[in-house]
């Protein structure tokens, strides 16, 4: 009967395997009005991080909760960021009938990419700036831009994972049951890297997780404090001193 246990390896390894596949579903089921993409977002992120991959416990609750949390300024960011989306592509897309046209076109071709290359790395990362800290919509662009150029490299790998982790499902569509988890496992210790060092570099610190479960409101910086942070940040060129 030993290996049946449940610390061992491959049990572990198999309910690791179901977590995901049931906090993908979840997110693909909350997706569906559209306007909840980002609540859902943030909602996978924290998750993952603390529950597939952690130390948590309750996927449901906790999915379900952190939902709940991003909810607010998480449908105005779903909507900022359907008509970004919709605007970049309408760009490329006339980018690429102009591009062989001559100067002008090709400039505009460039732009484009130029300014696709800065706004999908922020976009990749205002799902886990909303599941970590509280504040304005504002904020949580501002902090995800931040963050996103603080390692560019980095960050264009991210999306060239989430262009694969797209064609993958493009190609068999119920990897879609698994792959949005696995895809936060795949770039989440960088990001978590980048937020770590926000954080240390600010002297925001982790709240005791016992104490997040009494007191849920207090777990996360607040937007006050969130906001003076970035705007010494802008004010020194991104730079703590």
């Amino acid at each position: 009967m030993g290996g049946f246990r449940y610390n061992n390896p491959i049990i572990a390894f198999l309910v690791k395997i179901a977590n995901m596949m049931i906090v993908s579903f979840y997110w693909v089921v909350c997706c569906i009005p559209v306007v909840t993409i980002m609540p859902a977002t943030a909602a996978l992120w924290h998750s993952v991080n603390k529950v597939v991959f952690g130390s948590g416990t309750g996927l449901t609750r906790d999915f379900f909760n952190a939902f709940k949390g991003a909810w607010k300024p998480g449908v105005w960011l779903s909507l900022l960021v359907a008509a970004m989306g919709g605007l970049l592509y309408l760009g490329i897309h006339s980018a690429l009938q102009l591009w062989r046209s001559g100067v002008l076109g090709a400039i505009y071709m460039a732009l484009g990419v130029l300014i696709a290359l800065i706004l999908l790395p922020a976009i990749l990362y205002i799902g886990p700036v909303l599941a970590k800290f509280e504040g304005s919509v504002n904020m949580v662009l501002r902090l995800a831009l931040y963050l996103s150029s603080k390692k560019i490299l980095q960050s264009i790998w991210f999306v060239v994972l989430l262009a694969a982790a797209v064609a993958a499902i493009d190609f068999f569509p119920l990897l879609l049951l698994i792959v949005p988890a696995l895809y936060v496992d795949l770039i989440r210790g960088g990001v978590n890297k980048r937020i770590r060092e926000y954080m240390d570099a600010n002297g925001l610190t982790e709240p005791d997780e016992a104490a997040e479960e009494e007191t849920p409101a207090a777990a996360e910086p607040g937007a006050k404090e969130l906001d003076r942070l970035l705007s010494e940040d802008d004010g020194e060129g991104g730079e703590k001193k």
